[in-house]
């Protein structure tokens, strides 16, 4: 339940913020209901929730402090995360997901000469992330 919900979550946020560089908080906030729901059935203990916690909050804070060029989608995005996976996982996601944006704004600069204003997506790295701790 946990790997697919999760799955077919990020694909269709994936899909949006590709598509429409948005975040639909309404299923974000659905999503993260239903992984605290699914967390307390399952008997999570309040400490798996601190990191993912600490990190959404650190990217809303982002997102207020550069005025809106750190998306606060993405910051709700982690949050809603957060709640529903173990902290194991949610960790490698993030760290897997968030250094293949890395990398890939790397090319993008290096490359093809965009400058560090050039916004890109954060979700779908998140999949990748997620796709690739489930295989590792």
């Amino acid at each position: 339940m946990e790997r697919y919900g999760t799955l077919l979550f990020l694909l269709f946020s994936s899909f949006l913020d590709i598509r429409k560089r948005e975040i639909s908080i309404p299923v974000t906030l659905l999503f993260g209901l239903a992984g605290v729901v699914y967390s307390v059935r399952t008997g999570r203990t309040m400490t798996d929730y601190l990191i993912p916690l600490d990190i959404g909050i650190l990217i809303l804070g982002g997102s207020v402090l550069t005025r809106g060029q750190v998306g606060m989608g993405d910051g709700w995005m982690l949050l809603a995360l957060g709640c529903m996976l173990r902290m194991e996982c949610y960790i490698q996601m993030a760290c897997i997901g968030m250094l293949l944006a890395a990398a890939y704004s790397g090319v993008l600069m290096l490359v093809f000469r965009k400058n560090r204003k050039t916004e890109i997506p954060l979700v779908p790295f998140l999949l990748l992330g997620y796709v690739g701790g489930m295989i590792i």
